[in-house]
């Protein structure tokens, strides 16, 4: 049951992230250069719990070619994500987004029963059906969901998110998940600062995050080790599911703290909907 428990973690983490990304996405005046400062405090913050736990690049030697290609396709994959995230968030309302990135969920799922041959049991099947329920129950006859360009980046975040969902499991197995973090935060920063970025745009987007760009960075990389770890316990059809929970208590956490309590019996139904949908997977 510690996967459990750990998948859970991450989700409350991630939803906290979330919260802190929502208010920094409108306030960028180039998301593409404000994904470079984010990634840049995620490299760092993963770089620091790579040496507290006195990590080593020796994981990196000695791995097989299929393996090295996982790695460089997860790479590949989160460094299109992180490029386009920013976009994604800051032209989509809360709620549309929130939709959107259920389609990871289904992606993952998917993915981790045909290519992983992990078991599909009729719980895991209630499970997962629910919470894409409690997803799109957040969104049901929503007037603000159009299609705009920035919607057509938050499908696109999505497929890269639900791709990595099931490469994530076999590219870590093989090294410690500080290392393994490490290398999906630095590495793809290559992919999102391309073609060029200037010091005086970072230095920009610096003063427009502050301190909360680096603790959302920093709940990232936390969230994502404790994620990994949770991988490494059990199946990836059974711990994706209970990730993407994130959306549920990203809106439970704006009723709180953000006052948004537009379609509130909505909101409350859902996240039922949601913990049921988990306590199956268990």
């Amino acid at each position: 049951m510690l996967w459990f428990f750990l998948a859970l973690a991450s989700a409350l983490i991630f939803a906290a992230q979330e919260l802190l990304m929502r208010m920094l996405a409108i306030r960028t005046s180039s998301p593409r250069i404000f994904a470079v400062v984010f990634n840049l405090w995620g490299a760092g913050f993963a770089l620091l719990l790579f040496l507290l736990e006195r990590g080593s690049l020796s994981g990196l030697w000695g791995l097989t070619p299929m393996q090295y290609v996982l790695l460089a396709s997860t790479i590949v994959l989160y460094g299109l994500y992180e490029r386009t995230q920013f976009y994604a968030r800051q032209g989509t309302d809360a709620s549309t987004f929130a939709i959107i990135f259920r389609l990871s969920t289904v992606i993952g799922f998917i993915g981790a029963i045909l290519f992983l041959n992990e078991p599909l049991t009729t719980e895991k099947i209630a499970g997962v059906m629910l919470i894409i329920f409690a997803s799109f129950l957040l969104v049901f006859r929503n007037p603000k969901f159009t299609l705009t360009p920035a919607l057509g980046y938050a499908v696109l975040c999505a497929v890269f998110l639900g791709l990595t969902s099931v490469l994530d499991k076999p590219a870590s197995e093989p090294m410690p998940a500080t290392l393994y973090s490490f290398l999906i935060w630095f590495v793809p920063i290559v992919i999102v600062a391309f073609p060029t970025v200037s010091k005086k745009e970072i230095v920009r987007e610096l003063r427009i995050g502050g301190w909360k760009v680096a603790l959302a960075a920093a709940l990232n990389v936390v969230g994502y080790i404790i994620y990994i770890q949770a991988l490494s316990l059990a199946e990836a059809s059974r711990v994706n599911p209970i990730t993407a929970t994130t959306g549920i208590f990203t809106v439970a956490g704006g009723i709180y703290f953000l006052k948004e309590h537009g379609h509130l019996w909505r909101k409350i139904v859902a996240t039922v909907f949601a913990f049921i949908g988990v306590l199956l997977l268990r």
